[in-house]
């Protein structure tokens, strides 16, 4: 096969992944999309109003658990030696595929259950009884491009270190690699506690002059530890016996 990538070959690999997306994951991305009616019921059942702020909240969380669990599902037998043989037989490069997971992994999930989880939410206030009163919009109108990027810049981090989690683990992967996670940001925390390392952390931070140069900071740093955990995972399909 030719090792270039291909546009038609791409096309094929997604539209396949498409049909196996709605397959494995389907029911699960409409369930949590759907998550919105169990507040609005808490909310009648308990006579109280949920402001939209508490209800962002919530559709974030089901964004993020989302974007946690759909590596597994979708690819989960792709770092198998006997089981992932089906990925490992599909007609098209490792990048083609790669690219084809990010695309499911990374905007596809987030994208469906945050605009599913918001109309539903929208739908719920229109009716003339129940908790909810005012209308969610996720972000600041004044802030929309700023809050737009990072958030996506957030949900992309997130999902690659999934997806990287998801070609290392064999098993439990999703569990596995989220306690992976909590351990090492524990390591980071105590990390934080030695006298050295906090004072070094403190002189970056006075050279932060802005809230607005803090932000483009964090955002840069969410796109590096994306491409890193990226590029680690396109190694790992790439290097992959069967």
């Amino acid at each position: 096969m030719n090792n270039t990538f291909d546009f038609k070959r791409f096309g094929q690999v997604v539209a396949e992944d498409w049909r196996l997306y709605f397959r494995r994951f389907g029911v699960t991305l409409a369930v949590w999309a759907c998550l919105p009616i169990v507040i609005w019921i808490t909310s009648l059942v308990f006579g109280i109003d949920i402001d939209p702020e508490t209800r962002t909240g919530f559709i974030a969380a089901f964004i993020i658990a989302t974007v946690m669990t759909v590596p597994a599902i979708m690819y989960g037998k792709a770092n198998l030696s006997r089981d992932g043989v089906s990925f490992a037989m599909l007609p098209a490069t490792n990048s083609e595929k790669f690219l084809s997971m990010v695309l499911y992994c990374s905007i596809v999930t987030p994208l469906f259950c945050g605009l599913g989880a918001w109309a539903v939410d929208t739908l719920l206030t229109l009716l003339p009884f129940g908790g909810f009163k005012a209308y969610v919009f996720p972000f600041k109108m004044e802030y929309l491009g700023y809050n737009l990027l990072f958030g996506a810049a957030l949900f992309f981090t997130e999902s690659s270190l999934f997806m990287l989690g998801n070609m290392i683990f064999k098993k439990r992967k999703t569990g596995k690699t989220f306690a992976w996670i909590l351990l090492i940001g524990f390591v980071v925390t105590l990390l934080f506690q030695i006298q050295f390392i906090a004072d070094g952390l403190e002189n970056i931070i006075d050279h932060i002059q802005s809230p607005k140069a803090a932000y483009w900071y964090v955002t840069a740093l969410l796109l590096v530890l994306t491409t890193c955990f990226n590029l680690i995972t396109f190694s790992r399909i790439k290097n992959q016996k069967y």
